[in-house]
């Protein structure tokens, strides 16, 4: 996930230094399973062969060439079909109120009224949740006797409010993916790397809304949520690092929201291959719904972005292994 604005106090550009963008940072970021500081430990580098490497460059191209047949039986499931019911049942708010939602609750992903979320989804609010203000339009009737129907017209606006998903209890939503299971080989030698090649710290948080494994503020942090599996972990931070690079620069000059996603969780995909890790349960489903309504020429751009930045992480990551 991405957030798109970073805070007003500390929304700044990363230090540079002579290695470029992405140079190694030294900020003491601390391991999601213990308090030992990862900048410290010594134990989990790991030096690669010339064949290592080019078998795990091999690795991550090969899964980007199945990504794509990939997506596709998403499509094709049941699973799909069930996605797409649920979704269809919440509302589709205008930009202003998209917009109202965004700056209230910048991590919403699936908003609904409080009598829609028992209603439609048997799920309810949790006590104490404070509502996410929108405006929903006044109508009154106006009968015209020429036509002799009668016609709505509106008036103005009064205060509504919603609730996310994260504010909510009960039956689970229809999802696309599968939580990355079991331990990652070289574990936290793959996150000592990723902290070393990323412009921005890398913290683990706890406190962050159902549904949400990570995000990146743009000129500040690179987060990602305690307490999940190695796989799990890895793959977010691959995603989250992915965003990092490719969506840091000025918000008009990028592609929507849906590419950016795409571009960021395809590479993720891409990455873990290389590194030995199936992230295809997870992948698969979530660049399928992100996918929805581009065209083939807006996919095949989109390919040649993942190629690249895919192909440098892999080679920065490894380098950092091996230092």
């Amino acid at each position: 996930m991405e957030l798109l604005c970073p805070s007003p106090t500390t929304g700044r550009k990363p230090l540079a230094s002579k290695g470029g963008k992405h140079a190694r940072r030294t900020c003491g970021t601390r391991h999601p399973k213990g308090d030992k500081d990862m900048a410290t430990t010594k134990s989990t580098k790991r030096h690669t062969s010339k064949a290592e490497r080019q078998q795990a460059r091999e690795r991550a191209q090969a899964a980007l060439d199945r990504l794509g047949e990939g997506v596709r039986a998403v499509y094709d499931s049941e699973r799909w079909e069930s996605w797409l019911r649920s979704l269809s049942r919440f509302y589709d708010y205008s930009l202003g109120n998209t917009i109202l939602i965004a700056m209230q609750m910048p991590t919403a992903t699936h908003v609904a009224s409080f009598r829609s979320w028992k209603r439609d989804f048997n799920r309810y609010v949790k006590k104490g949740e404070k509502g996410i203000e929108i405006l929903v339009p006044m109508l009154v009737k106006d009968r015209d006797e020429d036509a002799d129907e009668e016609r709505r017209r509106l008036v103005g606006f009064r205060v509504g409010h919603v609730f996310d998903v994260s504010q909510t209890d009960g039956d689970p939503l229809p999802t696309l993916v599968d939580e990355v299971a079991g331990d990652v080989d070289l574990y936290a030698a793959i996150l000592d790397a990723v902290r070393a090649v990323s412009a921005y710290p890398v913290e683990f948080v706890g406190d962050l809304p159902e549904g949400t494994n990570g995000f990146f503020r743009r000129g500040e942090l690179v987060a990602i949520r305690e307490g999940m599996s190695e796989g799990q972990t890895v793959k977010t931070a691959l995603h989250e690092l992915a965003h990092s690079r490719l969506h840091d620069g000025d918000p008009e000059g990028m592609p929507d929201r849906a590419m950016r996603e795409v571009q960021a969780e395809s590479v993720a995909y891409a990455v873990s291959a290389a590194l030995g890790l199936d992230t295809s349960g997870y992948s698969f489903g979530y660049v399928a719904s992100w996918a929805v309504g581009k065209t083939d020429e807006e996919m095949r751009a989109c390919l040649q972005v993942v190629r690249d930045a895919a192909k440098a992480m892999v080679e920065d990551l490894q380098q950092a292994m091996a230092a």
